[in-house]
């Protein structure tokens, strides 16, 4: 009896090591660093100071077939497995004030722990014509003067400054961005975990599940 009582509380030890450890993981910033020049685009996702490269994705060479995969062209290939079911959105239940209220919510209990650490914009317009640069200009200059402060009053930004120019002599319009932001996924999924039983209900009213027609 007292070797299983030895055993259980090695075993309950063990998980609450682990869960414990979890815990400790889930705690670390997890955050995605997206860097952007003219058209050219990379983003790492970072988890404490390891980095994953995300975009680009990686490129993948092609293999060369072997001869006696070029010899026995007509080789039969592997069936595809038929979907029995297909699933699609049910448009009539579909709610958008709901959807916006539920989403707001979300956002209300996420916005503490998500953090911007840096966000550096540069963009200077260039079309073939100074008026529609001109107009661009004041279009652009009035759409940074509404999101630079919703982003201020909403996260917490610690590095961060937005710079929009014109180049009237210019024909192209030229752009640099860099972006850091992260959050705690333990606050995600306490989040998810929270409104699990309305993102249950949702789910269940607006995706349809039906049986997938084949042909043959």
């Amino acid at each position: 009896m007292s070797v299983l009582l030895v055993i259980l509380a090695a075993v309950l030890g063990l998980a609450l090591l682990v869960l414990l450890l979890i815990l400790l993981l889930l705690c670390v910033r997890t955050g995605i660093d997206v860097v952007g020049v003219n058209g050219e685009v990379s983003a790492e996702v970072r988890y404490g100071p390891v980095r994953i490269p995300v975009w680009p994705p990686p490129r993948r060479k092609k293999e060369q077939p072997s001869s006696e995969q070029q010899e026995d062209g007509n080789k039969p290939q592997k069936k595809r497995k038929k979907k029995k079911y297909r699933y699609s959105i049910n448009r009539e239940e579909l709610d958008i004030g709901e959807l916006a209220d539920f989403t707001r919510r979300l956002h209300s209990d996420l916005t503490d722990t998500v953090q911007i650490s840096r966000l550096r914009v540069r963009v200077v317009i260039g079309t073939d014509d100074a008026a529609k640069t001109g107009i661009l200009l004041g279009e652009s200059a009035a759409l940074t003067g509404m999101i630079v402060p919703f982003l201020e009053n909403t996260f917490d930004m610690k590095d961060y400054h937005v710079d929009v120019d014109a180049d009237f002599e210019a024909d192209h319009t030229e752009w640099a961005f860099t972006v850091f932001g992260s959050l705690r996924p333990l606050r995600v999924l306490w989040c998810l975990l929270r409104h699990s039983g309305e993102l249950y209900r949702i789910y269940k009213r607006m995706i349809k599940k039906e049986e997938a027609i084949t042909h043959e």
